[in-house]
């Protein structure tokens, strides 16, 4: 290819000397297109110390998925160079301005893939960029650890601990919420006490502190409380609504289909159809607000109150 189109891709590429594209394949049965990178100086800055002016030691072959080009997928490759240096004594790789070192992505290509996994399941994106979604994963994992190491949790004070389960209660993670900001603090697996010992933790290496947590709101459940006393000790203990009501409903439950089971004839003759009662209206009607309630809801409610059921 010509040379105008060579540096028509540089500049298309974002490439800052020492950096250029020295060659351009294009194919069009694989709709693939591969652009060559080199660098062609023979002494460059060390990497490690920045001493000027240091001799290439040798280069490294290294290839790296991009963007997609006019639908076409890109690759870039480049022998990347190595500089041994007389001062410091080491031979370091060069850093290259177009992806992170380590990654066989660019990072435009990790922008990009990044911002469709915050919308889409981590599979569905690795298909609509052509890769596996364990190169997704592997990317998230990472940029999640560099954003984490940036967060501060100084003056955390109310915080809600929860569990939920994955693959249908085969696997579980427990997470804690900071109240007051409506922020995720921490999640990892598992739900007995140890997960809160491992809050109080990384709390801690987040500059927060877990003698000034004053408040937990979290289930009933045995392993949360004990992970609290040993952990959180000066943070006292409500139960979210959501499990005391549940709690509320199923001991009702137990008690109404007792008493359809023991006394069902009186309770059907009591209720009759005359009136549209039906045992479901009761069902439904406790469950409900009273402002909520149906005419039929208001009507079995209403007898219920004046029944001798318990």
């Amino acid at each position: 290819m010509s040379v105008g189109v060579e540096a028509l891709f540089t500049s298309a590429l974002g490439l800052q000397p020492p950096w250029v594209v020295e060659d351009v394949k294009l194919d069009t049965a694989k709709r693939r297109i591969d652009f060559e990178i080199g660098c062609p100086q023979a002494r460059l800055a060390c990497p490690a110390c920045g001493a000027a002016a240091q001799p290439v030691h040798d280069r490294m072959r290294r290839s790296w998925r991009h963007l997609d080009f006019f639908q076409f997928e890109a690759w870039l490759h480049c022998d990347v160079p190595r500089v041994a240096c007389g001062d410091c004594g080491k031979t370091t790789q060069v850093a290259v301005p177009w992806a992170r070192a380590g990654s066989g992505f660019t990072a435009a290509f990790e922008a990009l893939a990044l911002a469709l996994c915050r919308d889409l399941p981590v599979r569905q994106a690795a298909a609509l960029l052509r890769c596996k979604d364990k190169q997704l994963w592997r990317r998230i994992e990472f940029y999640v650890e560099q954003a984490r190491a940036l967060e501060d949790f100084a003056g955390v004070q109310i915080v809600g601990i929860d569990e939920t389960s994955l693959r249908r209660g085969q696997h579980y993670i427990s997470v804690v919420h900071d109240l007051e900001l409506k922020r995720l603090l921490f999640a990892t697996e598992g739900r007995d006490h140890q997960t809160v010992v491992e809050f109080a933790e990384d709390l801690k290496a987040h500059g927060g502190d877990p003698a000034q947590v004053r408040h937990v709101c979290m289930d009933m459940s045995a392993a949360y409380a004990k992970g609290v006393a040993l952990a959180l000790p000066e943070a006292q203990i409500s139960y979210d609504r959501f499990h005391v009501v549940s709690m509320a409903i199923e001991a009702m439950d137990q008690v109404r289909r007792a008493e359809m089971v023991d006394d069902a004839q009186t309770v059907r003759s009591a209720l009759g159809a005359d009136d549209g009662k039906t045992l479901r209206q009761l069902l439904w009607g406790m469950r409900r607000n009273p402002a909520g309630w149906s005419r039929h809801q208001l009507d079995a409610m209403h007898w219920l109150q004046r029944s001798t059921l318990k």
